[in-house]
């Protein structure tokens, strides 16, 4: 008397589904060791020299300061300048693990104190662009969104909102140049961005 066939391939699947489990284990096993290993030798990296780092630069850079009375304006623009007294540093995409590797792990608070000012600075130059957009003064807008996108930024709708100034004052071709310089972002909404523009310059309407 033969085998029952679903017996063999029942016999089959489980050797299947038992060697891909440890298979992923022994993956699983040694990304965590490499993990482990780099975290080490980071936390003993000696500290390095940072004072020469491509720290954001106003020098040359005008923005629309106290042009309009608005309220929210004024809170960004109180905003940005005290930033200016402040060191900037775009580290977006960049893991602790790296940076303490870089630059030793005794760096790592002041790269951190550094990287979250240029969230914060970013965040408010998309606000104040988008306040100076809804205020129709489009070309203060283009001013502090294009700066915003000159030092690294990577929210969507900084991108999105610059495009479409652009699509409005009939400079098309400065949103190419978006695109390219969103081609260089080191982050996760690179791809979202850059669908973003595309829609944008295809003249599809219905953005999200």
């Amino acid at each position: 008397m033969g085998i029952p066939i679903i017996f063999v391939w029942t016999i089959i699947f489980m050797a299947v589904i038992s060697y891909k489990r440890k298979k992923a284990d022994r993956q699983s096993t040694t990304k965590e060791r490499d993990f482990w290993e780099r975290e080490n030798n980071a936390n003993l990296t000696r500290k390095q020299d940072i004072s020469n780092l491509d720290y954001v630069d106003f020098t040359g850079v005008t923005l629309p300061f106290a042009k309009f009375s608005d309220d929210l304006l004024r809170q960004c623009e109180e905003q940005v300048l005290k930033l200016k007294e402040e060191k900037i540093l775009n580290l977006t995409g960049v893991s602790n693990t790296d940076l303490k590797l870089t630059y030793g792990a005794a760096n790592l608070p002041l790269l951190t104190n550094y990287d979250q000012n240029f969230t914060l600075l970013v965040r408010t130059l998309n606000t104040w662009g988008s306040r100076l957009q809804e205020l129709s003064h489009s070309q203060e807008a283009i001013t502090v969104l294009a700066f915003s996108v000159s030092i690294g930024s990577d929210i969507k709708n900084t991108y999105q909102l610059l495009a479409e100034l652009y699509l409005q004052e009939g400079e098309t071709a400065k949103i190419d140049d978006l695109k390219i310089k969103a081609s260089t972002l080191n982050s996760l909404m690179k791809a979202p961005i850059l669908s973003t523009l595309d829609r944008i310059s295809s003249g599809d309407s219905s953005i999200g």
